[in-house]
């Protein structure tokens, strides 16, 4: 998918926010796992706006990962349907990435070609969706 046509020409200029400017934003501790946060950002983006937020947390209930669905634009850089994910560098290729879209896929209806990439956002969605073909033409055979 990467090439002309593909993911990699949604590449655009983004700006990508530190870990610690992230997970600031939100509650410092929680449960274990996968939660879900509204964020309300009406103070920027007028009443009523929001960002649903999905939450990992470690064992020790440490944010590790995020992402952001951004259910309505926000101009003039997001537009509605957008994801954005972050993992803590030091947490990263445990998976964690994969359960927040696997999460968000079973929640919201996602278009992988409507998003904004970063280089590594690339490699990463396309690992996913070859992965998720995979795993169904697998439960087909199985099935």
């Amino acid at each position: 998918m990467s090439g002309e046509g593909g993911l990699a020409r949604l590449i655009r200029e983004m700006v990508v926010f530190s870990w610690p400017s992230q997970a600031g934003q939100y509650p410092a501790g929680g449960p274990p796992g996968i939660t879900y946060f509204r964020g309300d950002v009406s103070e920027f983006f007028g009443p009523g706006a929001y960002v649903d937020c999905l939450l990992f947390r470690d064992v020790d209930g440490v944010l590790v990962g995020i992402l952001n669905h951004y259910p309505q634009d926000m101009a003039p850089r997001v537009k509605a349907g957008e994801v954005l994910i972050q993992v803590r560098e030091d947490r990263r290729r445990r998976g964690i990435a994969t359960k927040l879209l696997q999460e968000a896929l079973s929640r919201w209806s996602l278009d992988f070609e409507r998003q904004n990439y970063t280089p590594s956002g690339v490699e990463f969605t396309e690992a996913f969706i070859r992965a998720e073909q995979a795993r169904r033409e697998k439960g087909k055979a199985d099935g």
